[in-house]
């Protein structure tokens, strides 16, 4: 059964502010470009489902692996969503999720991946997510020069997931 990951941050500006930081090449080469172990061999050039990256991902010192991940769903302003056709991963399904909210905008990254020995790679990955998607919120706001608040990050069971 897959894990599932969430980071979900308050964005004190509109959602439509937030959506099209995603939507534009800065947004790709800001988020992509914070990880250090991953090079980008061809970005996506939209949201637009159908669009893939090429990214190569060291996952050992000296061992990189080709990572594809491919645009599946696209609601302008709401959601966004990039599955793994390739990579380390026997499942990984990324959905952004834009969300209206009295203050700004909520951003929540969902995440379900599978990976080998699940069990316990499953507390790994979610440490390596839990660092990368605090600082791509991080990233995001300060791109935007926004203030976010971190809401929650970490595994979840399905009872605490957002829809």
């Amino acid at each position: 059964m897959p894990a599932i990951f969430e980071c979900k941050s308050l964005f004190f500006c509109p959602p439509e502010k937030l959506f099209q930081f995603h939507e534009e090449k800065i947004g790709f080469e800001t988020l992509v470009g914070a990880d250090k172990n991953v090079q980008v061999v061809s970005a996506p050039t939209s949201l637009a489902v159908g669009q893939t990256a090429h990214l190569q991902v060291s996952i050992l010192p000296f061992v990189k692996v080709d990572w594809i991940a491919r645009h599946t769903q696209y609601e302008k302003n709401k959601l966004f969503q990039d599955v793994q056709d390739k990579g380390p991963f026997q499942k990984f399904e990324h959905s952004h999720r834009f969300e209206v909210h009295p203050q700004g905008a909520i951003l929540t990254d969902h995440i379900e991946f599978d990976f080998f020995l699940s069990f316990i790679s499953r507390y790994f990955v979610a440490i390596k997510l839990k660092a990368q998607f605090k600082e791509r919120h991080r990233l995001t706001a300060k791109a935007l020069g926004v203030n976010f608040e971190l809401q929650s990050c970490g595994l979840v069971t399905n009872r605490q997931t957002s829809k």
